[in-house]
């Protein structure tokens, strides 16, 4: 932040100097093509998609974007995150933020 966060009332402008990226995969984003479960369902076989879509958003955030530090979590529920930790990530603005979604799209 630019000021410390016990001080956010003080401040005008309070507002983080950096932000995490984070990427979410649901596994509802593939009902249209799964015939195994639907909504937050998960079997073995939805996971495989899962692991697809885990596999192509991992090449593409390395190889096209040069990350280095991604941290693939599960999101407790129906899907998983990458955190990605770079540094360049964490400072990217706006339209940084929204370029690299659009190319992922």
């Amino acid at each position: 932040f630019n000021a410390p966060p016990k001080q956010h009332n003080a401040v005008s402008s309070f507002k983080p100097v950096e932000k995490e990226l984070v990427f979410d995969i649901d596994m509802t984003d593939y009902d249209d093509v799964r015939t195994c479960c639907s909504d937050a369902k998960i079997c073995p076989r939805c996971w495989k998609l899962m692991t697809v879509a885990i596999k192509v958003l991992n090449v593409a955030l390395r190889d096209d974007f040069g990350f280095k530090h991604l941290l693939w979590v599960y999101s407790g529920r129906r899907g998983v995150h990458c955190w990605v930790c770079d540094s360049r990530a964490r400072k990217l603005n706006d339209s940084g933020r929204a370029a690299v979604v659009s190319y992922l799209s």
